[in-house]
C-alpha cells in the first residue's frame, strides 16, 4: 500500500462510484410476469479519468480519515434523528422549515457531503445520464432539475434542439462521464414528467416520509419536499413521476415507467453529484419500487478494497447475481421492523453475539436483544466506519487492545483520528491479529479479513477502525464490508453476503 499522498494512478478513497454503459440499441419495456437482470459497472471515483477536482488524491490517509468521520457523524445523527422518532416517520415539514440481472462498473470515490458511492442511470424520455449517490440509508430518489410548467411548444422544440447539440456522449472517453459538475435535469423537456399534485393521495400519505411540506398554495400546485440533513445539508424541489432506464445484458433497455422521483431545484452544500438514489427499504424507494415491478426481486453489490488498483471494476446488480465468490454464500434474516412492527426503512440483522480469535464474548443477551428491538445492527454503505453501541465497542475494543498491546500506542486525538487505539506498525504481523466474527440469527457467521478493520490511517500507523455509538444503535460501514459480495433479498426478506474479489 501507498502511504503519504496519494498519487493519481492509486485508488484513494473509501467510496464506489457506479458507471452505467454509455451505448445500448435496443428498447425493452419492464414485463410483468417475469424477472430480469440488470448489471451496472462500477468504477473507482479517483481514477485517472476523473476530473471533478475533489482533492482527495492529494490528501494523506489522516486527513482521509478524519474527512470521513466526519462525514459519518453527520450522517448517524440524521439516521439516528430517523430511528428514534415517536413514530419512525419523517414528519411533514412546513414551508417555511430549514431544518435477468442489471449491473453497472464501480470505482472508489469521496462525497463529504452526502454519500459514498455513486451510480449513473438514465433519467426521462429521451433518457439523459446523471450520477446520483447511492444511498441504503435513505428512500427519495432526487436529481437536480429545472422546470418551467409556462414554457411554449416552440421554446422547448428550439432547446431540444440545442440540447442534443451539446449533449452528445462519446462512448470511448471515460471523462465526460466522470465529470459530476453542471449536470441539471431538464424535466420540462421530457415527454414522460409529470409532477405530482398536492390533490393527489400520495402527497397526504407515502410522500410524507419523504419531507413533503405541508402547506399548498392550490390543490393543483406540485407536492413539494425540503429534504434535510444535520449539518446544514438539504434539497428542496418538488415530486413527479418519471421514467429511469436501465441496461440489460443483451444489450438492450429496461425502461422504469413512473418512477416517483424528486426534481430538486435548490441544494444547501451539496455540490458533488447530480442527485441521490434511494436503496433504503421504504414504500417508495428505488428497491421497492423495482420489486413492485416485478423487475427483479434482489439487488447486491461488491464493494472492492478501497487500495485496489484503479483498473479493477465491480458492479451493482438488480436481479440474479452470477459474481464469483470464494466460497458458498451464507444467508440471514432481514430485520426490517422495529419491535412495533413499524418499518424502519433500514436493513438490519440480528446480531446474537460476537467473538474474537474463536471466543464468544460476555456480552449480556440484554444488549442483544435491545439490538433487534430496534432494527437489529444496520448495514449502510453511505457510512465508512463501523460503529457499536458502548456496551459492545469496549467488549470489542478491550479483546483486541489487549492483543495488540505489543506494538506502541499513538495518540491521534489531536488530528481528528476517531479511533481509540492506534499504534505504530513496525514489526507488525497480520496473522497475530485475532479475526473478529460477528454471530448472525441462524448460525450464520460474518468474519471480515483483518485489513478490514486494522486500517492505515498515517505513514506507519494503524488503528482499530470501531467507533463507539452513544445512542444505542450499531451499524456496519462500507469498510467492513469490502470485498464481500452482499445480496439484498427483498421478496424473501434475507441478506446473503460471501467473500470476493469483486471482478
Amino acid at each position: 500500500m501507498m502511504k503519504g499522498r496519494r498519487s493519481p494512478g492509486s485508488s484513494t478513497s473509501l467510496f464506489i462510484v457506479f458507471l452505467l454503459s454509455a451505448i445500448h440499441h435496443a428498447v425493452l419495456h419492464v414485463c410483468a410476469n417475469s424477472y430480469h437482470t440488470v448489471r451496472l459497472p462500477l468504477v473507482h471515483r479517483y481514477s485517472p479519468g476523473f476530473i471533478t477536482g475533489s482533492g482527495l488524491m492529494n490528501k494523506t490517509d489522516t486527513e482521509i480519515a478524519k474527512a470521513l468521520h466526519l462525514h459519518d457523524i453527520i450522517r448517524r445523527q440524521s439516521i439516528s434523528q430517523r430511528k428514534h422518532s415517536d413514530d419512525h416517520q419523517i414528519p411533514r415539514r412546513k414551508d417555511t422549515e430549514t431544518s435477468s440481472p442489471y449491473a453497472m462498473p464501480l470505482h472508489s470515490g469521496f462525497d463529504i457531503l452526502s454519500g459514498l458511492y455513486w451510480v449513473e442511470v438514465r433519467v426521462g424520455t429521451p433518457p439523459k445520464p446523471f450520477f446520483l449517490v447511492a444511498d441504503t440509508g435513505s428512500d427519495l430518489t432526487w436529481v437536480r432539475c429545472q422546470y418551467d410548467p409556462k414554457l411554449t411548444k416552440e421554446a422547448k422544440e428550439k432547446l431540444v434542439t440545442e440540447t442534443k447539440k451539446h449533449h452528445h456522449v462519446d462512448p470511448k472517453k471515460k471523462s465526460h462521464l466522470l465529470n459530476t459538475k453542471g449536470r441539471v435535469f431538464r424535466a420540462d423537456l421530457s415527454s414522460t414528467f409529470k409532477p405530482i399534485p398536492c390533490s393527489d393521495g400520495m402527497c397526504n400519505r407515502e410522500l410524507v416520509q419523504l419531507h413533503a411540506v405541508q402547506n399548498c398554495p392550490t390543490p393543483s400546485s406540485p407536492c413539494r419536499y425540503h429534504y434535510t440533513y444535520l449539518g446544514g445539508n438539504g434539497a428542496v424541489g418538488f415530486f413527479g413521476h418519471d421514467t429511469i432506464t436501465m441496461p440489460l445484458p443483451n444489450g438492450s433497455r429496461a425502461h422504469l415507467p413512473n418512477m416517483t422521483i424528486g426534481c430538486t431545484q435548490d441544494t444547501q452544500k451539496l455540490d458533488q453529484g447530480d442527485g441521490i438514489i434511494g436503496l433504503g427499504f421504504g414504500d417508495t424507494s428505488f428497491p421497492d419500487t423495482i420489486v413492485k415491478s416485478k423487475l427483479a426481486a434482489k439487488f447486491s453489490y461488491c464493494l472492492m478494497n478501497h487500495r485496489s488498483n484503479s483498473s479493477v471494476a465491480s458492479y451493482l446488480t438488480f436481479g440474479p447475481n452470477n459474481q464469483a465468490v470464494t466460497s458458498p454464500m451464507r444467508y440471514t434474516k432481514l430485520v426490517l421492523n422495529d419491535y412495533r412492527h413499524i418499518k424502519t426503512g433500514f436493513y438490519g440483522v440480528n446480531v446474537e453475539g460476537i467473538s474474537i480469535g474463536g471466543t464468544l464474548l460476555k456480552i449480556p443477551s440484554q444488549i442483544w436483544e435491545e439490538m433487534l428491538r430496534g432494527g437489529g445492527i444496520t448495514f449502510d454503505s453511505g457510512s465508512t466506519n463501523t460503529w457499536l453501541s458502548l456496551p459492545i465497542y469496549q467488549a470489542v475494543m478491550d479483546e483486541l487492545t489487549r492483543a495488540l498491546s505489543i506494538y506502541k500506542k499513538v495518540d491521534l486525538n489531536d488530528k481528528g483520528i476517531p479511533f481509540e487505539f492506534c499504534f505504530n506498525d513496525k514489526g507488525y504481523n497480520e496473522s497475530l491479529v485475532p479475526r473478529i466474527a460477528f454471530h448472525f440469527a441462524g448460525g450464520v457467521i460474518f468474519d471480515p479479513p483483518v485489513r478490514n478493520y486494522v486500517l492505515d490511517v498515517a505513514e506507519g500507523v494503524k488503528c482499530l477502525g470501531f467507533v463507539p455509538s452513544f445512542d444505542g444503535s450499531s451499524m456496519i460501514g462500507n469498510q467492513m464490508q469490502q470485498n464481500y459480495l452482499w445480496e439484498y433479498d427483498i421478496g424473501r426478506g434475507t441478506v446473503g453476503y460471501a467473500p470476493s474479489s469483486c471482478t
